[in-house]
C-alpha cells in the first residue's frame, strides 16, 4: 500500500493553544488518582480513580453525578481500571485488566462483555457500534462491537514491521484509537500517524520534523534484564507514538514519548491534509472537543485541606500551514 506522506510545520505552542478555564471537582467526593477521563458532548465528565478502582461522573462545572465500580457488574473483578467513555446513547463502557462492561446512564450495570477479548483498553464509539483495538499478533484486529448485539464483525490490521516494539509498547492506556465522522484512525508506536481502519486509495499519514522511524525491532532473548535494556536503547535510537486522540472533528492528535524538552505533539488538519508538530511541558489527560484537558493542582479549600486535582482547559486555535510532501 503507497501512502503520501506529509512532512508537519513546527509551530510553537503557545500558537496554537490557550488557557480558557478551570473545572474543580466537588471536593465532598475524593478522587485518588485521576488517570482516565472522557467529556460527553453534554459536556460531563467520566473519571476513573485509581486508587478506590471507582468511576466518578461529574457535571461540565463539577458537580458529583455519581459513582458506580466494575463489581456492580462483576463482584469478582479485582482488576485495575483502565479506560472509560461514553456512548452516544447516554450509556458507558468501562473496561479493567480483567473484563469489559457496559453501564446504563444512571451507573447501574447493563451487562458484562464476555465475547470480547480481555483488557482491551482502547475503544471509541462511530456510528452507534464500539470499536476495539486488539494489537496482539499474529493477527491484529479491531473488533466492532453493539451493545445490544455484541460483535459486529473484526478487521484484520496490517502487521506491524516491527512486532517486538508494538506488543510491548502499549503507550498512553485508552488512548491508541479515535474516532471521528469521516472514519476511524489507530495507532502503532512505530509509526508517525494515526492509521486509517479504511485507507481508501491513497492514505496520507503525516511525520513532524522531529520524528526518527525505527530501524530495528526488539532483540528475542529470555534475559529480562537485557530485554529491558535494549528496549531502552530504542527508544533513544528511533522516535515512538505514544497516543491518538481525537482532538475535534476535523484534527487529529499524535503524542510521542517525552523527552526532556517535554511531550512532543503532531496535529492533523484531516480535511485539507495539513499538520504542524509542536511540544508542551503540560500534563494533559485528554484532547477532545477542541481542548487540551491540563493536569492541575490539587484546589485549596477554605478549610486549609486540600481537594481534588483541577483540570486545566486549553483552547485549540486551528492553524494554517504549508507542508511538503514526500511519497513513498
Amino acid at each position: 500500500l503507497s501512502y503520501r506522506v506529509v512532512d508537519s510545520n513546527f509551530m510553537e505552542f503557545e500558537d496554537l493553544f490557550r488557557p480558557v478555564d478551570t473545572v474543580r471537582f466537588d471536593a465532598s467526593v475524593l478522587i485518588g488518582t485521576m488517570r482516565f477521563v472522557d467529556v460527553s458532548d453534554q459536556g460531563d465528565f467520566l473519571i476513573t480513580d485509581d486508587v478506590s478502582k471507582a468511576l466518578h461522573v461529574f457535571t461540565a462545572s463539577g458537580n458529583h453525578v455519581r459513582t458506580f465500580t466494575a463489581e456492580q457488574c462483576n463482584p469478582e473483578d479485582s482488576g485495575w481500571l483502565l479506560s472509560a467513555r461514553f456512548l452516544e446513547g447516554g450509556g458507558m463502557i468501562a473496561t479493567t485488566s480483567s473484563g469489559i462492561y457496559a453501564f446504563n446512564a444512571d451507573g447501574s450495570c447493563e451487562k458484562r462483555l464476555l465475547d470480547l477479548p480481555t483488557n482491551r483498553a482502547s475503544f471509541c464509539e462511530w456510528r452507534g457500534s464500539a470499536y476495539f483495538l486488539e494489537p496482539k499478533l499474529p493477527t491484529p484486529k479491531i473488533y466492532a462491537y453493539s451493545v445490544e448485539s455484541g460483535i459486529i464483525r473484526d478487521y484484520d490490521l496490517r502487521k506491524p514491521q516491527f512486532p517486538g516494539v508494538t506488543t510491548v509498547n502499549m503507550g498512553r492506556i485508552g488512548r491508541q484509537i479515535a474516532c471521528f465522522d469521516h472514519g476511524i484512525f489507530y495507532r502503532y508506536p512505530e509509526s508517525s500517524d494515526g492509521e486509517p481502519l479504511w485507507p481508501g486509495n491513497t492514505p496520507v499519514i503525516h511525520r513532524p520534523t522531529f520524528f526518527r522511524p525505527p530501524q530495528r525491532d526488539v532483540m528475542e532473548t529470555e534475559n529480562m534484564s537485557a530485554y529491558i535494556d535494549d528496549l531502552r536503547e530504542l527508544s533513544r535510537e528511533a522516535t515512538y507514538s505514544s497516543g491518538l486522540f481525537d482532538l475535534d472533528e476535523t484534527h487529529r492528535l499524535v503524542t510521542f514519548e517525552s523527552s526532556r524538552a517535554g511531550v512532543p505533539l503532531n496535529i492533523v488538519n484531516t480535511e485539507i491534509q495539513t499538520s504542524v508538530s509542536t511540544v508542551t511541558d503540560l500534563r494533559f489527560i485528554l484532547a477532545k472537543h477542541g481542548c487540551l484537558y491540563v493536569l492541575g493542582d490539587h484546589e485549596p479549600l477554605p478549610s486549609g485541606e486540600v481537594g481534588n486535582r483541577m483540570l486545566e482547559l486549553w483552547r485549540f486555535s486551528p492553524f494554517e500551514a504549508p507542508n511538503d510532501e514526500v511519497t513513498e
